[in-house]
């Protein structure tokens, strides 16, 4: 078995900077297969978890985690079809069949998780052979992660959940997804891309736009077109005849209640931008007619593509293409971003089209982001997590950037960071006067959900301390004086969702006859 190592560099790995290069603060970490060796290695360019997470799942459905009795059959007779009629060529027909083989022997050889993780990708590829969707286009998919999969899992260190992993010689990412074995993920690939192309570009102007700086390339990133050409061509390989001829990146795995293969609207604009970019820089056209393949996403409804017709009536642009109910704020902006910035890149007025046809609903979805202290994951659903609430600031704040700092998209990301910056204030509403032995409410009015302190003196001494969580609004304490006087009312706030503890206080007095 082979150990993991930590280590910030590794020379002549395809994935890794040059060994003089010193890595920023937050480079993100990547295990790296090389042969018999797993190293985990610090990267600028693999993006951060959190700008790549899926996000909640909207739904559950349990998963079968080994093959059928029948997928051997069904994988054999969709080769033998796609051999028959010309859709793969003799050597991909060969090298399929020897995956295929290979990673069913491995499987058989192993046991407990690693069995199980395996077994998964081997029965996500049967069940398509057998529901006849496993396409030639499908094929260069499938039978990669399948190869991958037996890789690793064959020996190699049990990854922890989230891993990115990638293999030499080889710019993809693929992600461990616990249960699903490793998985690539086209919008982490596409981010890295968009990364890669960043520190080829010019720095910013370093000036604050809707209230904070806004993001951009890790500083000290070197330039590395190389390895931008290699991953965007890898890419391109891995586009799937979709639907109604346009091509996706697809996820094959299940999640939250959709069954591969599905899409995210997220992803695949990312991956309209991302080849458009590279199509700029490297002097690659194919790339821009791969990213023009990929618009029909946007024309075609669910559960195929991605348009919908979205809470307000106009037009929205789901993240995945399995939950056509599901409007997910900061998903739906960044497809936005990435159709806007393909269309001005590539003078391409059918995705400047498909910008301005959903555009107008995402402005008034933003209203209905707000909950007064904090912003919401999706239409009338659960409120963010600190990182989305982060993430939908931060998108909001390049909505603004590209469609002008006085609209609606910096308005609100001016008042998110407020919400993320700003201290509860709390302040003593009543009563003035209470009589004794009589119950009474201590009422006050806090600004964001808090953990709220009330203290109650009579002189030095304690009368009453209560503590409890409320949310934004008017609330009261229960308080039953024993004796008449003047008391000093103490109040504290500390919110909760920001990490940051951050506090407000305020005071009073009451009058007990």
């Amino acid at each position: 078995m082979v150990t993991l190592r930590r280590l910030r560099l590794a020379a002549g790995t395809a994935v890794l900077a040059a060994a003089a290069f010193s890595g920023p603060a937050h480079a993100e970490q990547v295990v790296v297969v090389d042969h018999d060796r797993a190293l985990r290695v610090e990267d600028p360019f693999v993006p951060s978890r959190a700008a790549t997470d899926l996000g909640p799942a909207p739904g559950n459905r349990s998963i079968r985690a080994y093959p059928s009795a029948n997928g051997p059959r069904a994988v054999a007779r969709v080769l033998q079809r796609a051999g028959r009629t010309h859709a793969i060529s003799g050597s991909e027909l060969a090298g399929y069949r020897r995956t295929y083989r290979r990673a069913r022997s491995t499987w058989r050889r192993l046991a407990g998780a690693r069995r199980g993780e395996l077994g998964y990708v081997l029965q996500s590829l049967e069940r398509l052979a057998l529901a006849r969707r496993l396409t030639a286009s499908r094929m260069r998919v499938m039978f990669l992660q399948l190869r991958r999969n037996r890789d690793y899992w064959a020996s190699k260190p049990f990854p922890a959940a989230g891993d990115r992993v990638s293999f030499r010689g080889s710019e993809l990412l693929f992600q461990y997804f616990p249960g699903r074995g490793l998985q690539i993920h086209p919008l982490a690939n596409f981010k890295k891309a968009n990364l890669l192309h960043g520190a080829c570009g010019r720095p910013g102007n370093g000036k604050p736009v809707c209230g904070a700086q806004p993001p951009g390339p890790r500083q000290g990133s070197p330039c590395r077109p190389a390895r931008l050409r290699r991953l965007l061509d890898e890419l391109s390989s891995l586009a799937v005849q979709r639907g109604r001829g346009f091509v996706a990146w697809e996820y094959m795995f299940d999640f939250g209640g959709g069954s591969p293969p599905w899409m995210s609207g997220m992803a695949q604009a990312t991956a309209i931008s991302a080849l458009g970019r590279g199509a700029q820089l490297l002097g690659r056209p194919d790339y821009g007619t791969m990213a023009q393949a990929a618009l029909g996403a946007f024309e075609v409804r669910p559960p195929v593509g991605v348009r919908a017709r979205g809470p307000l009536g106009g037009v929205h642009y789901l993240q995945y293409s399995f939950a056509p109910r599901l409007f997910i704020f900061n998903a739906f902006m960044q497809s936005l971003i990435g159709l806007h910035d393909y269309g001005k890149l590539g003078r391409d007025g059918r995705a400047t089209s498909l910008f301005t046809q959903a555009e107008p609903e995402a402005r008034r979805e933003v209203v209905h982001s707000d909950v007064g202290d904090w912003s919401r994951y999706s239409f009338r659903g659960r409120e963010s997590t600190q990182v989305y609430h982060e993430l939908l600031r931060e998108v909001l704040q390049s909505m603004g950037r590209r469609l002008g700092v006085g609209g609606i998209y910096c308005t609100y990301a001016i008042r998110y960071r407020g919400y993320q910056t700003q201290p509860p204030t709390v302040r003593f509403s009543g009563p003035q006067e209470t009589v004794r032995n009589r119950p009474a409410r201590v009422r006050f009015v806090v600004s964001k959900l808090s953990v709220v302190e009330l203290k109650v003196y009579k002189g030095d001494r304690l009368a009453l301390r209560s503590i409890a969580t409320f949310r934004r609004g008017s609330h009261s304490f229960p308080w039953r004086p024993r004796s008449g006087g003047r008391y000093a009312v103490r109040l504290g706030a500390k919110e909760l969702r920001t990490g940051r503890s951050l506090r407000g206080r305020a005071s009073g007095a009451m009058l007990v006859k």
